[in-house]
């Protein structure tokens, strides 16, 4: 769950294999568990969820979703060279069995990084070129989740195993932490964290490891 100045995490799934199947079922199962507890706006995927099959998913959940995506030469080839900007209608498929194919629309805006460069999108949503740019900020705040996996290794404790459920309940067992604490910081601060929170991943480590659990 993403929010000015907040990453939260609501659940957690280990993916066993990385097809198109495994991740449409993932993300079916996650925006099952989201809806349970929050009011989904906008779902924001990264390209490695770039598939139609997972695409398809999100539109029978009826949700208004950004996905980064991998862009082809047609896509490539709809932004013409003077323009920075491009919104228009595209068609996601698979020719392949299982076949599918869903028509999104597919925008792009200048890469803040890299001069003459692209960031390539695909949306359920209504946008026009002036809009493009305000969804492509939007959708940053994705990769603000980033920076949260740093913080959820503050709480990781190191372990020699090689064993899978034993590194898979320590991971667990550290996002239950910095959910503490981002709740903690969101207590404090009364709902509005700051770019820097006021209780450090250090500080809240030291209350939790000094905490009597007796």
């Amino acid at each position: 769950m993403v929010a000015p100045g907040t990453r939260f995490t609501l659940d957690v799934l280990a993916l066993e294999a990385n097809g198109f199947r495994e991740k449409r079922e993932t993300v079916r199962s996650l925006l099952e568990t989201a809806q349970e507890y929050v009011a989904i706006r906008h779902v924001y995927l990264d390209r490695g969820f770039y598939q139609v099959h997972v695409v398809a998913e999100l539109e029978q959940h009826d949700v208004d979703y950004i996905v980064r995506a991998r862009p082809s030469k047609g896509m490539k080839g709809r932004l013409s060279a003077d323009a920075e900007t491009v919104v228009d209608d595209y068609l996601m498929q698979r020719k392949r069995e299982p076949t599918a194919s869903v028509p999104v629309t597919v925008f792009a805006v200048p890469r803040r990084s890299k001069e003459g460069d692209s960031v390539w999108f695909v949306t359920n949503l209504e946008l026009t070129p002036g809009s493009a740019r305000a969804y492509a900020a939007v959708f940053r705040r994705r990769w603000g989740i980033e920076p949260s996996y740093r913080q959820i290794g503050d709480f990781l404790p190191r372990t020699p195993s090689p064993t899978f459920s034993v590194r898979l309940f320590y991971f667990l067992f550290a996002v239950a932490l910095y959910n503490l604490w981002v709740l903690a910081n969101v207590l404090v601060t009364e709902g509005t964290i700051p770019g820097k929170p006021p209780i450090s991943t250090k500080i809240f480590r030291e209350f939790v490891l000094l905490a009597d659990y007796g």
